[in-house]
């Protein structure tokens, strides 16, 4: 391993000529989770997404925690991985399963969650957690030129959760402004 740090390893990740200037970058610049209020901003990203070649997950928060895992199961292919049905909730299993996360031939996979404000509802901490190990295996996978990011739709439009592998949830560029949020 060289001693460039993450932040020269991303910069190696974005070093062809369009780079810095595609659809990922202003995503994962910051952290990888991104925060979004506008529901066309978040299907905008997941479509921009799709169109540079991301595998994209899509999760439905709004039936509450149980359906939540049942649906980020089958996501995460869960029965193919680990050899049993579903993820019960417990967050060291979601760990070890992000860290053997199934990109596919692109290596470039996003996970979509709409309504995420009813996790945070349900159980702050759960929620919290969910965030906590995205952005941490995030920072992981870009070590070996992988890309994985999370957009998270939320209707609460003061939604903040620091400190997330380290760093802060950030909110997306087209809502970065909290006026542009209201």
């Amino acid at each position: 391993m060289d001693d460039l740090g993450i932040a020269g390893r991303l910069t190696r990740v974005f070093s062809d000529a369009s780079g810095l200037n595609s659809v990922d970058w202003p995503l994962l610049q910051n952290g990888a989770v991104n925060l979004f209020k506008n529901l066309t901003y978040f299907v905008e990203a997941q479509t921009d997404l799709k169109a540079a070649g991301y595998e994209v997950g899509y999760v439905d928060c709004r039936s509450g925690i149980k359906s939540f895992c049942a649906q980020l199961s089958d996501v995460l292919n869960w029965s193919e991985q680990f050899g049993y049905d579903e993820w019960t909730g417990n967050l060291d299993a979601l760990n070890d399963a992000f860290d053997t996360y199934p990109f596919g031939v692109s290596d470039k996979s996003a996970l979509a969650f709409e309504a995420f404000d009813q996790i945070v509802n349900e159980d702050a901490d759960f929620a919290f957690g969910i965030l906590d190990i995205i952005e941490r295996s995030s920072r992981n996978h870009l070590l070996f030129s992988r890309r994985f990011i999370a957009l998270v739709q939320t209707s609460n439009p003061g939604y903040s959760c620091e400190n997330i592998g380290g760093r802060s949830a950030n909110w997306n560029p087209k809502e970065w402004l909290q006026a542009d949020r209201f």
